[in-house]
């Protein structure tokens, strides 16, 4: 099945116009949802761009929903086919579900056992360094090697971004967190569908990522890994243990701090055994 992603605007405007297929003025529509000029034309092009609107005849204009015909890839005969419109979704409602993949098949499949993965971004007026030095999530663990006897203690940071905030300043949001941090990711939020204007700026936010060695994972569903790409792979960063202590310190919660310190004293044990 296929799902669209609509800025708040758009989702909005798409929920005035009659399923009926008949016409409503842009006037009165702007009216309506309370919008400016400016607002409105660009709520009004991104359903236009997403072929999810007609322009119709009238008094500065008017907008119906588009039908969908056996023609399109959308097809009426085809309920596979059908897409579903879904409300813009909040960023703090991702955390929870990426934050149970990362602990679960992301860790899995990087070889990574965590120790900590704790949601950093709403930390309050605790003294952290700035908001920009608050990433949203941290996953601190170590990873191991199959044919090395050697444990590689990482710092993970994330920056999540849902589709309809998707622009190259994820980037540095990321990057002023990677020099405390061992690696940086920005997490973007990309349904099936996209409109021509995510994905040129998607492409943006790739180049961006790749030129300051910070990663770069999509998402379809925060809870399905399988729906989760590395576009770009995050270079490793050889931050000092003074940095990486100060990060914790400052990021990490006291139970997380508590939890990091025994899971070092075991490794410790373990490998002296």
């Amino acid at each position: 099945m296929y799902e669209l992603q609509l800025t708040t605007d758009e989702y909005r405007l798409l929920m005035e116009l009659p399923n009926t297929g008949e016409p409503l003025g842009n006037t009165a529509a702007r009216r309506k949802l309370g919008l400016t000029k400016s607002r409105y034309a660009r709520a009004r092009q991104g359903l236009l761009d997403k072929q999810l609107v007609l322009k119709a005849p009238g008094q500065g204009g008017a907008l119906r929903r588009a039908p969908v015909t056996g023609d399109s890839e959308l097809s009426a005969t085809d309920s596979d086919s059908i897409p579903t419109i879904r409300p813009p979704v909040a960023e703090s409602k991702l955390y929870g579900p990426i934050r149970t993949t990362l602990g679960n098949e992301w860790a899995d499949d990087r070889g990574f056992h965590s120790f900590v993965i704790e949601e950093t971004a709403h930390q309050g007026r605790r003294r952290t360094g700035g908001s920009w030095t608050r990433p949203d999530l941290v996953a601190i663990g170590t990873k191991t090697f199959k044919h090395v006897p050697h444990q590689q203690f990482e710092v993970v940071t994330f920056e999540v971004k849902p589709m309809e905030q998707l622009n190259a300043v994820a980037v540095f949001e990321a990057l002023a967190h990677r020099r405390a941090s061992t690696h940086a990711y920005v997490l973007v939020e990309v349904r099936d569908v996209l409109a021509t204007a995510y994905n040129k700026k998607l492409e943006t936010l790739k180049r961006a990522a790749s030129d300051h060695g910070i990663g770069v994972i999509t998402f379809g569903d925060p809870s399905d890994y399988e729906t989760w790409t590395e576009e770009v792979v995050a270079q490793r960063s050889e931050t000092s243990p003074e940095l990486l202590n100060d990060f914790i310190e400052t990021q990490i919660s006291q139970p997380g701090q508590e939890a990091i310190e025994s899971a070092i004293k075991k490794s410790q044990l373990w490998l002296h055994q």
